[in-house]
Order: C-alpha cells, then structure tokens, then sequence
C-alpha cells in the first residue's frame, strides 16, 4: 500500500512540477523574498528606471540611487507617490541592469504592499535553475571537490522545491537569507558552482514521493542531530548520522565566560536569576550518547539550566547558543580555572643571552580544563580569583541534515568513490535522487 502511495505522489509531484517548467527550460519560476517586511529599499541603476503599477502607468526614474518606500499606507519611489500595492521594477537598458540594496539579481523584481500597508516585500521571481546559481556560490567555496558542490546544487534545489510546495508566505515562496537559504543573487554567481549547478539539473532528493527539507549547516562537529533534538519535530530523513567534517576550522571551539559576563548577558536576555551559583548539565560522553533529557544523539545541549540564589531558568540547546553566540549547540562546560595550553620559554645561548624563543605544549592535550567543583550534573561557581566558565565544543551551526564540511570530507576520503548521490543518501536517511523536471 505505501508502495503505491509512494508512486502516485511521485507522478502527481513530478506533473506539478512539469506543469509549471518555463518553455525555455531553467525549472519552473521561484518566488524570492530579497528584502521582506521593510519600510524601504534602496533601488539603482547606471541606466534609466521604470517603476510600472498594476494598471500599467509607468514612472521613470533617472539612473543612480532611488529609494522605495511605504508612507501613509502608499508605496513611493522617492517623494513620488505610486498608484496600486504593487510595481514592477524594470531596467530602461538590459546594459544596465538593477540593483536592489546593492546587488544584482537576475528575472523579475516586483514590489508588494504587505497586508498592513505599514512596509513592503521586494520580490524577486526567476527559474529555479538560475536562482540557485546565487545561493550554491553562497554556501560553498568554489574551488571545493565537484561532488561535495552537486550534493549541495541538489539540496539547496529540494529545499527550494519543498518551499514551493510548503506555502508558508504569501507573496513568495522562500526567503533570501537563513531563514530560507542565503541568495546573493547575479552579484555572488562563480563560474565552477554556476557548471556544477548544470551538471545536475532538475535533480531532487525525495522522500514518499515528495521534495525533501533539505536543511544543511556548515559543520556537524564529527555528527549530525536528528530533528527532533533540535526542532521537536521527527522528520524520518532528518537523523543522526556520523560527520567526516574534520577539516572544518570550526570543528573544535572553546568559549570563556566570567560569572559576572555570563550574569549580563542573562540579564540582557531578561533573566534576573540574582547570584548566579551554577549550571545544571549532563556530561557529553562520544556519540553516539544514549538518551538523556538534555542531550540528543550527537550530544547537543537540548536543554541547560541556570541556577541562581532568586530563581532558575531553564533554556533550550538553541536559546543558549543564541544568548552566548556559541557556534553550536555542541559543548560541554566546566566551571573553573583555565588553563593554558602552552608555555613560551626564551632560549639563550652560554652567555644567557636570549637568542629566539619556543612553545611548549603543557600536558597531553586530552583534557583542556580542570574539573570545577560539581555535584552530579550540576557545576558550581566557588568563586575563587580566576574563575571561568569554560564551554568547549565541536562544530558549526544547527547540526541537522547536510554538513557541508563533511560532504566535502567525503568527497575527499581516499580509497572510496563517494559522488554526490552517495553524501547526499548518507545525511538525509532513506531518499531517493530523482530527475523531477
């Protein structure tokens, strides 16, 4: 019976997406959110620009810096008011394209009043194709192996997929920044991931029949999390899986705070807690952990706890690392004295002269921080001169779906022929790699 389902939903997806192809290929047309819910957005051209309304009236303006805005419940173009809640930006001279807020975008730019007629969208409508040509040059580095770019070309064009179909704006289908995927547009396009983008065109991970949300990050600290560690939300493809992302510069971090700089920046986040006294968290042992409440499989923090001498507050993994700018949620935490890892000692020659210097490395690296003082998973302040709150931890940004240093790593293991289909299905769990369209 899920056989079937699945074939169906496969048939069904592949025809919406058939029935919406542009003729002239390059996928069918994506709805862009480049500057969302703002009052203005800076417009400008070296050429001639015309700002057409609805009903087709069309107001030019001269090249250079020009300014869209809400006032009063109407869209101007500068002091000018416009007619209608939407107007079309075009290029009088294709020579001399737009830009919008300082970048150049491919397709179509239209101007939305949003439903409050307090501040606008600036939509930006192209094929599929051709938008991902400014988001993959985003998220990769160019010069990466080709198999670690297409499982990125193929990801970033199931998410835009799964968007489309998700319905979640209006006026678009997904936004231009983390909260969709980072576009930046005709202005950040390379010619090696613009190739690698074609070399797997219209080809889409799918799971039951349908687009996947194909989430990625840059670093998963040696494993990735399932999604329901980090959203509360069980997505069969979204799992735990081990990372190959040990070249990451940010696979392993260490982050410092006073009590007093841990008391501000609570405080600044509106927890008046009083003496702050100690935190409350389980030990991360090697992924993959067994269940605890407040770690997932990998070890990310799913909660911790503050503990002050007024009240307790308990926040998610996610909060914390928001609230402490920590790279992920991925650490483990001492309290105590921190302790150097190396010695810089003055060389001098039979005269004692100094002559050069050199580092010593102290101890044997495998433990960087004194255990503080602790009571089972809580750890205490003693509030001894010197003392710190030490997080260390391993990775970069959410942890769930795709690692983008670890396709990279794969694509590089010697010894295995890993192409992107094969670091795709190892990060999203039971998909299938389809051409759609």
């Amino acid at each position: 019976m899920k056989g079937k389902r699945t074939l169906f939903l496969t048939a069904f997806f592949l025809l919406l997406i058939h029935a919406v192809v542009l003729a002239a290929g390059g996928g069918p047309r994506l709805r862009v959110g480049l500057a969302v819910n703002q009052f203005s957005a800076q417009v400008s051209s070296a050429g001639k620009i015309k700002v057409v309304d609805a009903g087709g009236r069309t107001t030019v303006l001269n090249p250079g810096n020009h300014f869209i805005s809400v006032k009063n419940g109407s869209l101007y173009a500068d002091q000018k008011k416009l007619s209608g809640g939407q107007v079309s930006l075009v290029a009088a001279d294709a020579k001399n394209p737009l830009l919008v807020n300082r970048k150049k975008y491919r397709g179509a730019l239209t101007v939305l009043l949003n439903s409050g007629k307090k501040n606008l969208n600036v939509v930006n409508t192209l094929p599929l194709e051709q938008y991902l040509y400014g988001v993959v040059a985003k998220e990769v580095l160019p010069l990466w192996p080709d198999e670690a770019i297409k499982a990125q070309a193929v990801a970033a064009r199931s998410f835009a997929l799964y968007s489309m179909d998700n319905g979640k704006y209006p006026n678009f289908d997904i936004r231009a920044n983390e909260l969709g995927q980072v576009y930046g547009g005709l202005s950040a396009e390379h010619a090696n991931t613009s190739k690698l983008v074609d070399a797997t065109s219209g080809m889409a991970a799918l799971y039951d029949g349908a687009p996947i949300q194909a989430v990625f990050h840059s670093s998963g600290g040696g494993y990735t999390e399932a999604a329901s560690a980090v959203w509360g939300k069980d997505i069969p493809y979204l799992q735990a899986v081990p990372d190959y992302d040990q070249d990451s510069p940010k696979y392993a971090w260490t982050r410092t705070f006073t009590k007093a700089q841990l008391t501000r920046l609570l405080s600044q986040g509106g927890y008046e807690l009083g003496d702050l006294q100690g935190i409350r968290l389980s030990a991360r042992t090697p992924a993959p952990m067994r269940w605890t409440p407040d770690r997932g499989v990998s070890g990310r923090v799913k909660r911790l706890t503050f503990v002050g001498s007024k009240k307790n507050v308990t926040l998610t993994g996610t909060q914390v690392r928001s609230l402490l700018d920590l790279n992920s949620t991925l650490f483990d935490m001492q309290i105590g004295l921190e302790r150097p890892k190396e010695l810089d000692v003055t060389i001098t020659n039979g005269y004692g002269y100094p002559i050069g210097k050199k580092t010593i490395p102290i101890g044997d690296g495998k433990k960087d921080v004194p255990d503080g003082a602790s009571v089972g998973d809580m750890r205490l302040f003693s509030n001894v001169d010197g003392e710190k709150a030490i997080f260390t931890g391993n990775g970069f940004g959410h942890g769930v779906g795709l690692s983008q240093w670890g396709a990279r790593g794969m694509a590089l293991q010697k010894g295995k022929k890993n192409n992107y289909k094969t670091i795709l299905s190892h990060y999203y769990r039971g998909i299938t790699i389809k051409q759609v369209y």
